[in-house]
């Protein structure tokens, strides 16, 4: 399939339109200049290694996975390997471009994140292929072809694996044999955003954020259908000012179900009864993250807030960064962390939103949050590099 490339538009985060392709080029919103910091931090950083080309300029949410003393990461080519988290030294690799399943295929195109269960790695790709492969040694378990493209890591619960693919398509494969359990199909706007929902499960239901702007509630055991909340209503005069993806992550603290969309709103609902508690105007794509106590959400124009989670109250907030195609944040320490596409990594006050560091990782840039296991941050980018920091 050739790639065609996308529309040159305002906001960052549309690089990924579903309707018109995979590569991203600069967008015509003025990115603000780097901020000038004191760098009173020292952020050490413990070791540095490669996965592969990374993802190269392509839309990705490829993200690494910490799972016992070993960091798993690919590439979009299909280089797959394990590392030890302590000292970064590779344990063994896997190339996926080898498989006869990729034989019709130019790459991989490895997309959806990895998803560490069961002793095994799960994940999917642009092809439409979702894999099963053991963290042991990388031998490949098996593969599956589902319909639609795999954006997002899988949620893994009950013997089931759940990929949410670009179609809309919510599909359920065994565990151990990859064998579809169940699909639940689901309409599609005319324009979505490229970027998809990783699902979440609780208490045998899976929840994933879909491109018309619901929130939808399935049974784990077998795709039945259990409530949908609307977290956004299109409005507007164009099919953009419509779109009202939600393409976040769910968020559960408690019994309260947190969801933003885009081009919507951030809320808070109950999650067994689905009665809404609050509702605020921030908008974005990006995952969420949380201390427990407070919400950090990365919007559409690379601002930063924090919203107490209990009232929806707004904490803190900060512009400095606008329009830098700021990544999801995550929580580490003290410090909330942020990458941006220029490739520096960013350091705040968790309580104050305040600036206190940056650091550039990679001329590349930078696509996803950081992932935290115990008092290391990791870091993958798009160039492939692949870095450790200590906790400051």
């Amino acid at each position: 399939m050739k790639t065609r490339k996308p529309l040159t538009l305002l906001l960052p985060v549309l690089f990924g339109l579903s309707l018109i392709g995979c590569s991203s080029e600069p967008n015509l919103s003025p990115m603000s200049s780097l901020p000038e910091v004191g760098n009173t931090l020292k952020a050490k950083t413990l070791w540095s290694g490669s996965i592969g080309k990374g993802v190269g300029e392509y839309y990705s949410q490829l993200s690494p996975v910490v799972e016992g003393d070993r960091l798993f990461a690919v590439s979009r080519d299909g280089i797959l390997a394990a590392f030890d988290k302590e000292t970064g030294k590779r344990q063994w690799q896997q190339r996926l471009d080898k498989l006869a399943i990729n034989d019709q295929h130019r790459s991989p195109r490895i997309a959806g994140g990895l998803t560490a269960a069961y002793g095994n790695l799960y994940f999917g790709s642009e092809n439409g292929i979702v894999y099963a492969v053991a963290q042991a040694d990388g031998e490949l378990l098996w593969t599956q072809n589902v319909a639609g493209e795999v954006l997002a890591a899988p949620a893994v619960d009950e013997g089931k694996v759940v990929v949410h693919t670009s179609a809309g398509n919510l599909i359920a494969l065994d565990s151990t044999t990859g064998a579809q359990q169940w699909q639940l199909r689901n309409e599609q706007p005319s324009l979505t955003l490229r970027s998809q929902s990783t699902p979440v499960t609780a208490g045998g239901a899976v929840l994933y954020g879909r491109a018309d702007g619901r929130l939808g509630i399935a049974l784990l055991a077998n795709g039945q259908p259990v409530r949908d909340t609307r977290i956004a209503n299109p409005r507007g005069a164009t099919e953009l000012e419509r779109m009202v993806d939600v393409a976040a992550k769910p968020v559960i603290l408690g019994d309260i179900l947190f969801t933003i969309a885009y081009n919507g709103q951030l809320t808070a609902h109950q999650l067994i009864s689905g009665q809404e508690l609050w509702k605020r105007q921030y908008q974005g794509s990006q995952d969420l993250s949380t201390d427990g106590r407070l919400l950090y959400i990365s919007d559409s124009r690379s601002h930063l807030f924090a919203v107490d989670a209990r009232s929806g109250m707004e904490v803190w907030s900060n512009t400095e960064l606008e329009n830098r195609q700021l990544t999801a944040s995550v929580v580490f320490g003290d410090y909330l962390v942020a990458g941006d596409a220029e490739g520096y990594l960013y350091w705040f006050d968790s309580q104050t939103g305040d600036l206190k560091s940056l650091q550039r990782v990679d001329s590349k840039g930078l696509y996803v949050a950081p992932i935290v296991a115990g008092n290391t941050l990791y870091v993958q980018s798009r160039s492939g590099d692949l870095l450790a920091i200590a906790q400051p």
